[in-house]
């Protein structure tokens, strides 16, 4: 992205400059920097970072310990990978563990099962729910913001007037401390204040809210988005607040 930032910033100070010099002066960048993004005939191309995942150094084991003769479930997996060394909550593995099971399904025993059950202190999961209510002789909608920790089910509610970025980022470190300490993960669903594009028929990764980011690094949680339309996958939570 900064290569295709200087370009522009370049083409914009050399129309008013007309030197190479200035430019790069004004800029403070070198002169061949300046020559060399002048000499470009379209814009450079956004490249987007490739980030490093956690389970990446692992993932070969995993696929081993997938198939047969092994054929660990998740839970097993996850355990396994501990005593390696993996640091990362649980949800990166089942990701993967749904690939897998997808590419190389003929390999695997039907022992081995997808289904999820986290470890004390791995997710914990968040929603909320609309609902009217009489406030100050009026109906006014009221928010309730609900945690459930997936391992315990252990939950925590909370109220607010407002379901805005600031209401749910106050609502989920409220949550957290109601409940007594933060879990690696945390499951959510799509809104925008948490989450910018989430298309589970694509491969492009989830846009996260920047702000929601922010938060999650703050808190020392990560966030797992649940794909769209996909509501079993949250569904501790989702009975706690209907």
């Amino acid at each position: 992205m900064k290569d295709l930032e200087d370009w522009a910033a370049v083409q914009k100070v050399y129309k008013q400059t007309k030197s190479k010099r200035a430019t790069a002066e004004i800029l403070g960048i070198s002169r061949n920097t300046v020559k060399k993004l002048l000499g470009l005939t379209e814009p450079p191309k956004y490249q987007r970072t490739a980030y490093e995942s956690k389970i990446d150094k692992y993932k070969e084991q995993i696929i081993e310990w997938r198939c047969e003769p092994y054929c660990f479930n998740g839970t097993r997996i996850y355990r396994e990978l501990k005593k390696k060394g993996y640091e990362g909550s649980s949800g990166p593995i089942y990701r993967f563990l749904r690939k897998v099971d997808e590419d190389v399904g003929n390999h695997i025993s039907n022992k081995a099962t997808v289904r999820h059950e986290s470890p004390p202190g791995d997710q914990a999961q968040f929603d909320w729910s609309e609902y009217e209510v009489v406030v100050g002789g009026r109906y006014r909608k009221v928010y309730c913001f609900s945690m459930i920790l997936a391992a315990s089910r252990k939950k925590a509610v909370c109220f607010s007037l407002k379901v805005d970025g600031a209401a749910i980022y106050e609502a989920i470190q409220e949550l957290y401390d109601d409940l007594g300490g933060v879990t690696l993960e945390l499951l959510i669903d799509n809104p925008k204040a948490l989450v910018i594009t989430n298309n589970p028929k694509t491969e492009d990764e989830v846009r996260y809210n920047p702000h929601a980011l922010m938060m999650a690094k703050h808190l020392g949680t990560e966030l797992n988005a649940c794909p769209c339309y996909w509501p079993r996958k949250k569904g501790y939570v989702k009975r706690s607040v209907m």
